[in-house]
């Protein structure tokens, strides 16, 4: 595996998430050794010392992040395997294969780009909704427009590459940005899922998430409009 795949992750104050994520790492088959590129934006809380407590049980760097599209393209250009695997600080693994799997389904079936099912662990069952009705919504559109959630984004780096990485002048959606560009015979969604919580729904609430979500669908090959969106990530 370390020959294979680099796992980036940018972070900033991320001290009540990341370490279940290093914990999930740790406990994922043939990680141990996975060069684990950690860009962390500036923190001030104890983010980065408590990743250094984990620099004994897995393979972890922590370089210098910044805006989460900066973040992961910095840790991107240090990579030297044919795949990047970009994680998002408060991703769970659930299953110990997953990253195994997908990285070997990648390199067995030529693929460019994959990502994996979104389950909702936290308690609120309104982004359990949420989350497993766009696993559907994703399943269906991705037969024209691929589209890898940052959180847990494959790429092969060639590819990555070639296409100029995360585009750093949007502040939002710049995951489905960068995916729509991949060819969708080279996409895939593993049977796999990966967790987040609902953080983000509290953050915008309910309504604006789902407003939010309809502008994007709307405006999805207006790039302008993207680039008047204000998010910010790392609030």
């Amino acid at each position: 595996m370390k020959d294979l795949v680099t796992i980036v992750i940018p972070c900033k104050n991320e001290e009540k998430y990341i370490v279940p994520l290093l914990e999930d790492l740790s406990q994922q088959y043939g990680i141990r050794d996975v060069r684990i590129i950690i860009a962390d934006a500036d923190s001030t809380d104890s983010t980065v010392p408590l990743i250094n407590t984990y620099k004994d049980e897995l393979n972890i760097e922590v370089i210098k992040g910044g805006p989460v599209s900066v973040g992961r393209n910095n840790g991107a250009v240090l990579a030297t395997t044919p795949y990047i695997l970009f994680l998002d600080a408060d991703v769970r693994l659930f299953d110990q294969l997953t990253i195994f799997d997908a990285v070997h389904m990648m390199d067995f079936h030529q693929l460019d780009l994959m990502t994996a099912n979104i389950k909702n662990y936290g308690k609120d069952l309104r982004a359990s909704f949420f989350f497993g009705a766009f696993n559907i919504i994703n399943q269906i559109m991705t037969k024209k427009t691929p589209f890898a959630i940052g959180a847990f984004f494959l790429t092969r780096r060639y590819e990555f590459e070639m296409l100029g990485g995360f585009p750093n002048k949007y502040e939002t959606s710049e995951d489905y940005i960068l995916s729509k560009k991949y060819d969708p015979k080279k996409f895939a969604i593993i049977h796999h899922h990966f967790g987040q919580d609902e953080r983000r729904f509290k953050k915008l609430g309910y309504t604006g998430m789902l407003w939010y979500m309809i502008v994007n669908f709307f405006n999805r090959n207006n790039l302008k409009h993207f680039e008047k969106a204000k998010v910010n990530y790392w609030n």
